[in-house]
């Protein structure tokens, strides 16, 4: 018996709907791919700040000058604000800078606004634990004080520096994990030290 013809169509082409939708889904992928690499961008929040570093903190004209002790120091983007506050971390030690605005009305020193720190630490956690303010003076000049600090399982040390007309200050807390890394720990206690207000030297 003969074979039966064999009739070859070439592939049908896809419609054009079908192309639409082929090419919607490549634009999904792309741009889900470098929607993921921003949210990966972004997801990297620590920026490197190296040994020596000078950071501005304070609104307006109402600065200080904070310098950097040792590299390796990450600083929080996320937790940063140059007006209000910066937030550092470096092999299990947390140091948090904050700005802090005295009323117009009044002029503070160190001493006076320990109670104030013991607060928010206390809001923070209230099982923190704040030691009394022993007087000190930044490598910049500056007058202010010092205690000790133990707040979640961790321990360091908190300091207050006042600006030369006590209308501004900033509050330094330095915390470390049980098993931090010594020299970061002793870099950052070091670190606390380094400001300088407007007309004073670091």
């Amino acid at each position: 018996m003969a074979d039966a013809p064999v009739t070859r169509h070439p592939p049908a082409r896809p419609s054009r709907s079908t192309r639409w939708a082929v090419a919607g889904v490549l634009c999904v992928v792309l741009a889900l791919t470098a929607g993921w690499s921003l949210i990966d961008g972004a997801l990297d929040d620590d920026e490197p700040v190296r040994n020596n570093t000078e950071l501005m903190l304070g609104p307006g004209d109402d600065t200080l000058v904070l310098r950097v002790v040792g590299d390796g120091w990450q600083l929080s983007k996320a937790g940063s604000d140059s007006g209000s506050g910066l937030s550092l971390s470096r092999d299990g030690v947390d140091f948090v800078a904050s700005y802090v605005a005295v009323p117009l009305t009044t002029t503070a020193d160190a001493g006076e606004l320990w109670p104030g720190l013991r607060r928010i630490q206390s809001a923070v956690d209230g099982d923190s634990v704040l030691g009394p303010p022993a007087r000190a003076t930044s490598a910049g000049g500056a007058p202010g004080a010092t205690g000790t600090l133990r707040r979640g399982g961790r321990a360091g040390r908190a300091a207050v520096w006042v600006s030369p007309a006590q209308d501004y200050a900033v509050e330094i807390t330095v915390l470390a994990e049980p098993d931090a890394d010594p020299g970061a720990l002793s870099d950052a206690l070091a670190q606390a030290r380094e400001v300088a207000f407007p007309g004073g030297g670091l």
